[in-house]
């Protein structure tokens, strides 16, 4: 029984840390959070963020592995149905959205690129675009997109994913402020995007 208490408490611990650090990456950026910051927004001693994570870098890598664990699951049950493409597509939509902090964190991260390019991250972030790869080998011999260049694919969908995300607060603003205008959801926004996608790969 103290076992079973342990193990949850340790569980409780790193997910107490893995939030904590996505919300400080996505509001201060990877350069200007520190350990020490990281361990106070979980509530917890800094030692056990070097534990769980090996420090501040292996808890940024953990809380992307986290995000394309969650993708490849998504895809496993449901790439197997209906168009490749449109699945592709809604599955980086449910894990993208679905990863609180991951949008503004990963931005933060392109516009200063230095952990962008860690190897470990880039090893990391692979995972995804092996979804992508695996979507266009799976396309019929001789369809043009058949030889695309599966990183620029891979970021025509991952891109305007994120900058719908990233703009969310300012379309629940203007939603607020101006009767009668309304935006569509996540899904319904994925839905149009697979569609362009769909006829740019016949």
């Amino acid at each position: 029984m103290a076992t079973r208490k342990l193990q949850q408490r340790t569980l409780d611990t790193r997910a107490a840390i893995m939030a904590a650090g996505a919300q400080l990456f996505a509001t201060k950026g990877y350069a200007e959070t520190g350990v020490r910051d990281i361990a106070e927004a979980a509530d917890c001693n800094q030692a056990l963020v070097s534990y769980h994570f090996g420090g501040k870098g292996g808890l940024y890598d953990a809380i992307l592995a986290d995000a394309v664990g969650r993708a490849q699951a998504i895809a496993a049950e449901g790439m197997g149905e209906g168009d490749p493409v449109r699945a592709l597509v809604h599955t980086f939509a449910r894990a993208i959205g679905s990863t609180p902090h991951l949008v503004p964190m990963l931005l933060r991260e392109y516009m200063a690129p230095d952990r962008m390019l860690n190897p470990e991250t880039s090893r990391t972030l692979l995972g995804m675009m092996e979804l992508t790869r695996g979507v266009l080998d799976a396309l019929p011999d001789g369809a043009p997109a058949k030889s695309w260049d599966p990183q620029i694919v891979h970021l025509s969908i991952v891109g305007p994913l994120i900058l719908f995300l990233v703009a969310t607060p300012v379309r629940e603003a203007v939603m607020r402020e101006v009767e009668g205008v309304s935006t569509p959801t996540l899904d319904q926004f994925a839905d149009g995007l697979a569609t362009i996608m769909e006829r740019a790969l016949e």
